[in-house]
């Protein structure tokens, strides 16, 4: 039998369960950072399109690392677009965002959940390493909330 995760005010889950909502929200987030990087525009484009590059990366790593992990708990299919976007828990956004403080501020809100979600699963299970991969990723979207929120408010403060 499979551990379980507990998350405050819902009903525990196996570590199968969450890494496939956690494979959900990651896939979605590297897709619609994907899509910012190619749909943003505006002043320092060059430089906002250099770092969705590096959160992609990462994400994508992100992705195939619990993907491996899912697949070593039985999981059998891998991750598709639409079976991402019924599973996902992040919010639905406007299809077409409109200039670079809307993708930013939809990409924050994306990281913000993802972050609650982690948080909550290392508080259940300290120490754990099934979950060894928990914090890292958590500390990763920290630090992805930070260079966007500095985005915002020191290189483009005029598009507050």
């Amino acid at each position: 039998m499979q551990p379980e995760i507990e998350s405050p005010g819902k009903k525990p889950v196996q570590i199968l369960e969450f890494l496939e909502l956690m494979l959900a929200d990651e896939y979605v987030l590297a897709v619609r950072t994907r899509d910012a990087r190619r749909n943003v525009y505006g002043r320092n484009v060059t430089g906002l399109r250099k770092l969705f590059r590096e959160h992609c990366k990462y994400l994508d790593s992100a992705v195939v690392d619990m993907e491996g992990r899912a697949r070593s708990l039985g999981r059998r299919t891998p991750p598709t677009f639409t079976h991402s976007m019924k599973a996902t828990r992040l919010g639905v956004h406007s299809e077409k965002l409109t200039g670079q403080n809307e993708i930013i501020k939809a990409l924050l809100e994306d990281h913000k959940s993802l972050i609650c979600s982690l948080a909550g699963a290392r508080r259940c299970r300290p120490g754990s390493d099934i979950l060894d991969f928990v914090t890292p990723l958590l500390d990763q979207h920290i630090g992805m909330v930070d260079t966007l929120r500095e985005w915002l408010q020191e290189v483009a403060p005029e598009m507050r």
